[in-house]
């Protein structure tokens, strides 16, 4: 049963009260504020009622004292109508949940206390999920900085070899004329492969770089020249797919965006829309604004993309073709868009796949 404190220095008035409430609660009765102290402070009880005029101190100064050693137990107040003023200054101080009128009705008495109980559980039950929900969140930040710290030392000691190797893959391709045509081709793919690696490393530490570093620090940028300027960095890779940009774009565009991050979210819709699109095809890109919001679209042509796509490590790829994609480009562009409070979707448009970043001018 759930145990009660009932403080009195009327003996008759704490008999009278256990009788009442036997079978109920496991009540525990006192005529001493000083004994009842004592007893909160090694026992948790569920209530604690106490009548207001008492020898040693009153019942509002006793439940104040008891709400500092047991904040959750439920306070209850005994009182006449002649203390009515200290009554509402408990309850306006938070001291009391509740005060029972002398001579009180068995009935409403039982009532009071059954809706304190319940109150102390629910604080109860509150607190234990707090204390659940502050331990998971700990728990979730030492993985975070774990997760980081991993992916830190993993890209180091990736890219350390990656830069041997490749700098003597630079050495060697050098001088393809003077290598045997399988040499040749087999450097080729090599340095292929190397570059599809370190383009992995980055793409996954720069994910988890920005998905635990929310900060922005914005500044007014010209969005048609920072898409010029991906475009400009990803013209390699066009060229070896002989695919085309149909830009349609405004002159200028200013939005406020953090240049860094949404530089890069640019840069993995416009390389994931070349991996996607068909050999020699064309992407359109458009940016549009009504006034108050930012369009950044790229419709190609080729496989449709479905919303999975901007989960990490979900390609959103049929698995019957294989792909170069690790999908963390998309769930990287994702990330970055929602921190600026944009939204990225993706449809059909005339039979081609659409992906649209919608963002606000501020």
């Amino acid at each position: 049963m759930d145990p009660i404190l009932i403080v009195d220095d009327e003996k008759d008035n704490l008999e009278a009260l256990r009788r009442m409430l036997r079978g109920q609660y496991d009540v525990t009765i006192v005529e001493s504020p000083i004994e009842a102290l004592k007893l909160v402070q090694s026992q948790l009880f569920h209530v604690i009622v106490s009548d207001q005029r008492m020898p040693e101190m009153t019942g509002v100064e006793l439940l104040e004292k008891a709400k500092k050693l047991s904040p959750l137990s439920t306070r209850i107040l005994l009182t006449g109508y002649t203390d009515i003023d200290s009554v509402i200054d408990a309850i306006n101080r938070g001291q009391i949940y509740r005060y029972v009128s002398k001579p009180w009705e068995p009935e409403d008495f039982k009532m009071t206390l059954r809706q304190a109980n319940e109150a102390f559980l629910l604080k109860k039950e509150l607190q234990e999920k707090n204390a659940s929900l502050e331990k998971a969140l700990k728990e979730l930040t030492l993985l975070d900085r774990a997760k980081s710290r991993f992916l830190s030392l993993v890209s180091h000691e990736l890219n350390t070899p990656l830069t041997v190797m490749n700098s003597f893959i630079d050495l060697i391709s050098e001088s393809k004329k003077e290598l045997p045509a399988d040499f040749a081709k087999a450097m080729g793919s090599i340095q292929g492969a190397s570059r599809r690696l370190g383009e992995i490393v980055k793409e996954v530490v720069d994910y988890v770089r920005f998905e635990t570093d929310s900060n922005l620090n914005r500044e007014n940028v010209d969005l048609v020249s920072m898409a010029k300027l991906v475009l400009s960095d990803l013209k390699s890779k066009s060229e070896e797919k002989n695919i085309s940009f149909d830009l349609n774009f405004p002159t200028e565009c200013k939005v406020s965006v953090d240049p860094q991050k949404f530089k890069i979210a640019l840069f993995c819709l416009i390389q994931d829309t070349l991996k996607r699109s068909p050999q020699g095809k064309s992407i359109e890109l458009k940016i549009s604004t009504n006034g108050l919001d930012v369009f950044i679209e790229s419709t190609r042509e080729g496989e449709p993309i479905n919303r999975e796509a901007f989960s990490l490590l979900e390609t959103g790829q049929s698995q019957m073709h294989h792909h170069q994609n690790l999908g963390v480009g998309l769930a990287l562009c994702r990330t970055i868009i929602e921190q600026h409070s944009g939204e990225i979707s993706t449809s059909m448009k005339n039979g081609k796949s659409l992906v649209t970043i919608r963002l606000k001018r501020v």
